[in-house]
């Protein structure tokens, strides 16, 4: 099977290379994160897999065919079912990331914003930070400064056993001077006005010698720590440099990613990511294949019919993930990108609002003053979930509203 390419302005526009006069096309687009492929999008991405097999115009090591599983590197593919100007239904085709160490790859819809593109910021800036980066760490391999950290360690830890042990040793003498002064009682003869004078002195003596320990250690410690400072600051200095120099970048590069909804309403990643938890965009934001396809569909004109996702190659270590499967639109980073992207289309429903509780009942098998027995239907939930909160829980705290103490659900399987 060869990709059958439209080249016009929206060239990434593909053919079936089959009928498909006997599918019908989907009532409402796909809800992206939790769907079943539908068979029209089945076809695409097996029509794309073909392409992947066979095309030689760029190699990628995905761990599909070879025998390198060190260098291998699965990645995530995405095809978007579109009708264009012409009443054609065909596919776009994207990739997550990057592929052959390149984000811009034939057939495949190109990234929302070209970071590696010759005329970008990105390159010189971040070349920029690289040498910043590389004056630090050039100054963080003198060996001096490892000596001097390790003496200061060293010197931290003495002065805590040589405190500890004077202290220690400070308590028993305490004890001894304490026995001494009972044994010489309240009527003091002259020789024993003169052992509590040698006691007090013996005191003061243990006292001022701990003092002298500190402050002897201090000395060392600070001298040493002004040295190690002196040769740090400006390590400091270029790491602070850095993290300024990185934020601001990340800034800029996430104005540049501008996404279109189908109203032709733009927004860049920054505007999308300042109401969530932590109010900026994780890093590869934008980069994976359903913002792409979308992105690109409403950018050409295209009306976007269906899409689904699938993983091709060796899964990575960080998740499971299985050659050819379909899978979900990844929540962290897509979910507010999609929200806006998706706006005014009627998408299929959400099974995970659907409640499977609708319409069962829980029969009471056995209760008495303290405990109650049920069965629970299969998909029944047994305490509230995130979006459903109908559950076995919820059902007995309507049905024994002046039930007493707490209610606690135990599944007996």
């Amino acid at each position: 099977m060869n990709l059958i390419f439209m080249h016009t302005p929206a060239h990434c526009f593909t053919r079936f290379n089959q009928s498909i006069d006997t599918l019908s096309l989907p009532a409402h687009f796909t809800f992206p994160f939790f769907y079943k492929p539908h068979p029209l999008c089945v076809l695409a991405c097996e029509q794309l897999q073909q392409h992947l097999l066979n095309q030689a115009e760029w190699q990628h090591n995905f761990g599909v065919d070879s025998d390198d599983d060190i260098n291998a590197t699965g990645k995530m593919f995405g095809v978007l079912l579109v009708r264009n100007g012409m009443g054609d239904i065909g596919f776009l085709s994207a990739f997550s990331g990057k592929i052959a160490d390149k984000n811009l790859l034939p057939n495949f819809v190109p990234p929302v914003f070209d970071m590696l593109a010759k005329d970008s910021f990105f390159p010189t800036e971040q070349d920029a930070i690289n040498q910043v980066s590389k004056q630090a760490k050039t100054l963080q391999s003198n060996k001096q400064i490892s000596e001097l950290a390790e003496r200061l360690t060293k010197y931290q830890t003495q002065l805590s056993i040589e405190v500890t042990t004077q202290q220690s040793q400070m308590i028993i003498t305490r004890k001894q001077r304490k026995d001494q002064r009972l044994l010489a009682g309240k009527s003091l003869t002259t020789d024993q006005q003169q052992l509590l004078q040698r006691l007090s002195k013996e005191s003061i003596f243990e006292k001022n010698s701990l003092r002298d320990l500190k402050m002897r250690w201090t000395q060392k410690i600070s001298l040493l720590s002004t040295q190690l400072n002196t040769l740090t600051e400006e390590i400091d200095l270029l790491l602070a440099r850095r993290k300024s120099m990185s934020n601001t970048l990340q800034h800029k590069l996430f104005s540049q990613y501008q996404f279109l909804n189908n109203a032709g309403q733009t927004k860049d990643l920054n505007q999308i990511f300042e109401d969530t938890a932590f109010n900026v965009p994780p890093a590869g934001a934008g980069e994976c294949a359903a913002p792409k396809l979308l992105h690109y569909a409403f950018k050409h004109g295209f009306e976007v019919l269906a899409m689904a996702e699938f993983w091709w190659g060796m899964a990575p270590k960080s998740q499971v993930r299985q050659h050819k499967n379909y899978y979900p639109a990844c929540i962290g980073k897509c979910q507010p990108i999609l929200a806006h992207m998706l706006t005014g289309i009627e998408l299929d429903e959400n099974p995970l609002l659907n409640n499977p509780a609708r319409g069962k009942q829980l029969d009471i098998i056995y209760q008495d003053d303290v405990m109650l027995l049920v069965n629970k239907p299969s998909g029944f939930l047994s305490v509230p979930g995130v979006s459903i909160k109908d559950s076995v829980y919820l059902r007995i705290k309507q049905q024994y509203p002046d039930a007493t103490g707490p209610l606690i659900v135990h599944r007996l399987d």
